[in-house]
């Protein structure tokens, strides 16, 4: 039996854990999918051939393959994600890691505005293969926004990495390791400052998928050709895209 949702850890630190969402089984069945993709014994349209050693995220792939689709829309997903939108989730974004990310202190929400993440662990996650860290609380801090690296802007001329930097340090609160479970899922707000940890042990795997979603009733939508995916298996897109 999966885990429970603990909403108000999502409310204080900007994350919580749901241990257990997903069995080993579909977890294994999904990762020997993507490896075999990556190897080119399976071939998918949409899916670009890749180098062997080739490791870089997928960006969006539910667009073409019902697989990462199901993955997406999920049922086991959907209550929790409404709890913490206060609203029907829709999906917007997936992305799919072979390994980890190293990637730099970021918000979500600079990205993808009112977005949340339902981050999938598909193996164990640990400090070695590159863990998530995150600063606990920050989501009730400031969201950096196009605007503020802009002419006029309090970090104009800034690395986007560097002001959120400035924003961590400002927020005077250590980051923690998210260390998982395989099948767990770490649901976060997108305005939590996070990054991709170190990896420490060079080589290992760190299979997860990284879902987003936004609320229903959003609309200052930017990215107004994504659909919005429904867990009743409905698209739509808001506002309707203009021609041309």
């Amino acid at each position: 039996m999966s885990g429970v949702m603990d909403i108000e850890a999502y409310r204080r630190d900007g994350f919580t854990v749901v241990e257990g969402m997903f069995t080993a089984d579909k977890c294994e069945s999904f990762v020997a999918y993507m490896m075999d993709l990556q190897a080119g014994r399976r071939v998918l349209e949409g899916f670009a051939a890749r180098a062997a050693d080739e490791w870089g995220r997928t960006h969006n792939q539910h667009w073409y393959d019902p697989v990462a689709h199901q993955w997406l829309t999920n049922p086991e997903l959907e209550e929790p994600l409404r709890q913490c939108l206060r609203d029907a989730p829709e999906g917007i974004q997936t992305m799919y890691f072979w390994v980890g990310s190293e990637q730099g202190r970021h918000q979500d929400q600079f990205y993808l505005p009112g977005c949340m993440s339902a981050w999938i662990a598909l193996q164990d996650v640990d400090v070695q293969n590159g863990a998530m860290l995150v600063q606990p609380g920050s989501h009730r801090g400031r969201l950096l926004v196009s605007a503020d690296l802009a002419e006029g802007g309090e970090f104009a001329g800034w690395d986007y990495n560097e002001a959120v930097d400035a924003i961590f340090q400002r927020n005077a609160v250590e980051e923690v390791a998210v260390e998982v479970r395989q099948g767990d899922v770490v649901f976060f707000d997108g305005v939590l400052v996070h990054r991709g940890g170190p990896i420490l042990a060079p080589g290992s795997f760190r299979h997860a998928l990284a879902n987003h979603y936004i609320a229903y009733g959003l609309q200052e939508w930017p990215h107004v050709r994504w659909p919005r995916v429904g867990f009743d298996g409905g698209e739509r897109h808001y506002p309707v895209p203009q021609a041309g």
